[in-house]
């Protein structure tokens, strides 16, 4: 299965070359996962921007050197306040790059992919808080185990509820 995937990829890459393969939208699902971890890695780059700067903004309640049960309570306003861009970045990205548009009107498929990022960024915030709040972790775990837990159901519910036709 995995060498008939690769393989896939592969022909199709050779075929189309690499900038039709990255403004395809119709590529073997290798070609198409891959970019939508490309995208996905851009959109995490934005969200620690953000994190990164929040806690250089607001060090009395952020600050790498506080207690953790202070950064454990203001944790999640951080992560919401670095999910809007990076939302909005991986959107843009998948839509333009990855999925097929078309199923839903643009401000239809806004929402859904949002509150679908939403519920998906709820359910993420739940294992960097208590990893905080029970063992003290750094701040830079929270953040990926946030990224990483957010980012398995994302690619599922987005092809599958948001964008394919």
């Amino acid at each position: 299965m995995n060498a008939r995937l690769i393989g896939e990829a592969w022909s199709h890459f050779r075929e189309h070359g690499f900038k039709k393969t990255l403004f395809s939208r119709d590529t073997p699902f290798l070609i198409q996962f891959g970019k939508y971890g490309v995208c996905g890695v851009l959109s995490v780059l934005v969200f620690l921007a953000v994190a990164y700067s929040g806690e250089a903004l607001f060090p009395d309640q952020l600050g790498s050197d506080l207690p953790k049960d202070t950064r454990a309570k203001y944790l999640p306003y951080l992560h919401f306040a670095a999910f809007l861009p990076s939302n909005f970045v991986a959107y843009g990205l998948n839509r333009w790059l990855v999925f097929t548009p078309g199923r839903h009107n643009t401000s239809k498929e806004v929402t859904l992919f949002t509150i679908i990022s939403f519920l998906s960024f709820s359910i993420g915030e739940l294992l960097p808080v208590w990893l905080v709040a029970s063992f003290g972790v750094p701040n830079t775990v929270a953040h990926l185990s946030f990224v990483i837990s957010s980012a398995m159901v994302n690619f599922v519910c987005r092809k599958f509820l948001v964008f394919e036709k």
